[in-house]
């Protein structure tokens, strides 16, 4: 077991992998877990239903099992609710086999049906998982008790491993989904939900009748309990490790995990060298300085097409963001968003202002004692799909020059925006106070908007944001950010689903759903439409997701900041927090940036 553990952890504890046991494991016990974030609705808190972070998916694994699952090399996808996933020639199909004689914790089957309905439970006009997988999924239809197809929009090389990583492979009860369902959550899982209280904690009680078992035989999962405790600031999750509140915690927060490292009586590790391409800490903005383009496109522009109506001028415009009702930004008095006010960061010369403004090495030193790796892209230097992006350089003389030739062309005397920080961080208050002072002194004012995550991550989705301090991206194939970078060619698109408003200008792109940089870059669709065509590993692969990168640095789509750290440390006697198994007993990719499953956990001292 130890000898196949994720490379790269880190090993603190002299003789032994941090994480993995190879002790007999004693069933019982119960864990309290200290995470970053919470949701706003346990309701419909499933993986078509909702908007997952690192934390949701700590307490998704919980409750519910994907289809597949990733090796701890990042190389295999492995059964779990599915057996296989085999692709047509063009990649456009992809037929999935299911396991057999599973059922939900309510006693409802898992079968061909049940993947079906979880599919139609993201087209609700309440799932913000729809409107995020239209142009990648047209549909979802069983061939069989236990087969089904996914018929594709596009080519999609690597569509199995999205069936492992994203959310939406997890799977709920057919009676648990739906805009009116009112009551918790129903997986599969090695745990079954007992309650939650808003922003506190999260309990979860041992499924006794879960469907697997480990290598001896003995039945998963092996706790009897788990309290997920919401502790948004980084210094008092570390606390409550230290005294003892907390047995184990997540942390992405540079200051955190150098605390770590000196702590007494807990073990740790981060995934700095990890089979997973890690996630970047950036500065997210609205390229377009409007609301969700693609929402207005979906709810107003679309219902007319259907109807035979023509779509009138202005809200075409107003899709394309050259008019008005949708352009605006966030009021820095009110902190709401307003369309009276002129966005900045729509504004190619402003967004390299800023990032020729910020010194990144001594964001390191200052925000992340010194922990850490300056990104200046979306890949980490050992990437096979790194080059040198030449992203700009700090350059506080060629940022000022920018700032005045804005104001002169534009002819404003300030520039103004705002950035969302999650509320009772001290971490984002300390990054925002360093990015203040750096933009203050090339002549760009900025303000905090303090807000709950679940929120902020709300008015990114709904594009009524300036900018948010904010990290995402990574994973173990870059086909799973092809739904964040997604931009929908304006005419010709989707002509069987109505899309398509050919009065617009082809050269006119919208950006998808959960494009919340708002980029509409046709070159960026294109290079990631031919890596999705081409087979993983190949050169043309590489290639394209290596134009991609270098795209977002020359436009400045995002202001990078740091490659970001995932660690998670436990007290000692928490046992095999690191390990997780697929069937032959093959090491699982645990934790997976961030998420951890659950099922091989267990506690030698209680």
């Amino acid at each position: 077991m130890a000898g196949t553990v994720v490379d790269g952890l880190l090993a603190n504890v002299a003789g032994a992998t941090v994480g993995v046991s190879t002790k007999k494991p004693k069933t019982g016990g119960s864990l309290t877990v200290g995470l970053i974030s919470d949701v706003l609705s346990f309701n419909n808190f499933n993986g078509q239903q909702a908007s997952w972070d690192q934390s949701a998916f700590c307490k998704g694994n919980a409750l519910f099992d994907p289809l597949f699952v990733t090796s701890a090399n990042g190389q295999e996808i492995l059964p779990m609710l599915a057996l296989s996933a085999t692709p047509n020639a063009g990649y456009t199909e992809w037929t999935v086999q299911l396991r057999r004689g599973i059922k939900f914790t309510n006693g409802e089957a898992f079968n061909a049906a049940a993947v079906v309905a979880n599919y139609a439970a993201t087209q609700v006009p309440t799932s913000p998982v729809g409107p995020a997988i239209l142009g990648i999924i047209s549909d979802v239809v069983s061939t069989g008790p236990y087969t089904v197809v996914y018929k594709l929009d596009i080519p999609f090389s690597t569509f199995n491993i999205q069936l492992s990583e994203q959310q939406i492979s997890y799977m709920a009860a057919p009676g648990s989904l739906g805009a009116n369902y009112k009551g918790h959550p129903i997986g599969t899982g090695p745990f079954v939900f007992e309650s939650w209280v808003l922003g506190s904690t999260t309990v979860v009680k041992r499924n006794k009748k879960y469907w697997r078992k480990d290598a001896e035989g003995r039945q998963l999962p092996y706790l009897d309990e788990i309290t997920f405790k919401t502790i948004p600031d980084d210094s008092t999750r570390n606390s409550a490790l230290a005294s003892g509140e907390i047995d184990m915690l997540l942390t992405t927060n540079a200051g955190s995990i150098k605390t770590l490292q000196t702590m007494k009586g807990i073990s740790w590790f981060d995934d700095a060298k990890g089979a997973r391409e890690p996630a970047v800490n950036i500065i997210l903005v609205n390229n377009s300085g409007t609301e969700n383009q693609f929402g207005t496109w979906d709810t107003e522009a679309l219902p007319l097409l259907e109807a035979g109506k023509p779509v009138p001028t202005a809200l075409q415009d107003a899709i394309a963001g050259t008019g008005p009702g949708i352009l605006g930004a966030v009021n820095p008095s009110t902190l709401q968003w307003d369309t009276s006010l002129t966005p900045v960061l729509n504004n190619q010369s402003i967004r390299q202002a800023c990032a020729k403004a910020i010194n990144r090495e001594t964001y390191v030193k200052v925000c992340q004692d010194g922990i850490g790796t300056v990104a200046d892209g979306i890949y980490r230097k050992s990437s096979p799909y790194y080059t040198n992006p030449n992203y700009p350089a700090f350059d506080p003389a060629g940022a000022t020059t920018l700032v005045n030739a804005y104001k002169s062309a534009n002819n404003v005397s300030t520039v103004s925006f705002v950035i969302d920080i999650v509320a009772d961080s001290s971490a984002n208050a300390q990054q925002f106070a360093f990015i203040q002072q750096q933009l203050a002194a090339v002549g760009i004012t900025v303000t905090a908007r303090a807000t709950e995550q679940a929120t902020l991550i709300q008015a990114a989705e709904q594009g009524t944001f300036d900018a948010s301090l904010w990290n995402q991206f990574g994973g173990v194939d870059q086909g799973l950010n092809y739904v964040w970078w997604d931009c929908v060619p304006a005419a010709g698109a989707f002509p069987a689903a109505g899309l398509g408003l050919t009065a617009l200008p082809a050269s006119v792109f919208i950006p998808g759903a959960v494009n919340f940089a708002h980029q509409a870059d046709p070159s960026v669709e294109g290079a990631m439409l031919a890596a999705l065509a081409s087979p993983k590993g190949s050169a043309a692969y590489g290639a394209a997701w290596g134009k991609v990168n270098d795209t977002f640095a020359a436009d400045c789509t995002y202001l990078f900041l740091t490659q970001l750290l995932t660690a998670y440390a436990a007290r000692n006697g928490v046992e095999n927090w690191a390990y997780s198994a697929g069937f032959d007993n093959k090491q699982l990719l645990n934790p997976d940036g961030g998420s951890i499953r659950w099922d091989y956990v267990w506690v030698s001292k209680t």
